[in-house]
Parts: structure tokens; C-alpha cells; sequence
């Protein structure tokens, strides 16, 4: 920064912000896609296993296996809905901080 402000280098600055945006918004995307693709493939795993209608040791076996991949369902989604919040987060203060460079008034 110290360069940007001697040299008053503020198309190096723009480049580097703009950069630096295009990849949060990049990173925010795939965590969001990533998502996608989790929840689907553990709705297709909850959703073949059985409901655990009968009192058996196997069917309180398969209900605790429910309850533990619904419970890591919900906490990779939290997780990942909040690093995503985060990128974009961060895509919005470097947009506002764009306008703080100064523009040649031609």
C-alpha cells in the first residue's frame, strides 16, 4: 500500500482489488455448490434408510444412524453456509473500499 500511495499506482490497486473480489465471490460460490452436492448425496443416504418402525436392536441401530447423519448434515451446512457469508462478507467491503481511490476529474 505504501508503494500505491508514493508512486499514486491506483490502477495497480484497482487490478489487485478487483482480483481479490473475483476471488471471494469465486470462493463463496464453490462452498455454496459444494453444498449442494453434500446435501444431495445425505438426503439420498437418509432417505434409503429405514424409518425404524419396529423395536429391534438393529432398527435402534439404523434410528441412531439417521439422528448422526442428520446431525452432520446440519452442522457441514451451518458451517459452510457461514464461510460462504463470510467470502461474501469480504466481496462487499473491498467493493466499498473500491471508492475510496481517487478518480481524474478530466
Amino acid at each position: 500500500s505504501r508503494h500505491v500511495r508514493e508512486t499514486e499506482g491506483w490502477l495497480y490497486a484497482i487490478q489487485s482489488l478487483r482480483n481479490a473480489i473475483t476471488a471471494q465471490t469465486f470462493l463463496a460460490s464453490t462452498v455454496l455448490s459444494l453444498l449442494t452436492l453434500i446435501t444431495g448425496r445425505m438426503w439420498d443416504i437418509l432417505r434409503t434408510l429405514p424409518t425404524g418402525q419396529g423395536l429391534s436392536s438393529s432398527s435402534w441401530i439404523q434410528l441412531n444412524q439417521r439422528q448422526l447423519l442428520t446431525l452432520q448434515l446440519g452442522s457441514i451446512a451451518a458451517t459452510m453456509l457461514f464461510s460462504a457469508y463470510q467470502f461474501l462478507q469480504g466481496v462487499r467491503l473491498m467493493t466499498h473500499a473500491g471508492f475510496m481511490f481517487p478518480v481524474k476529474s478530466n
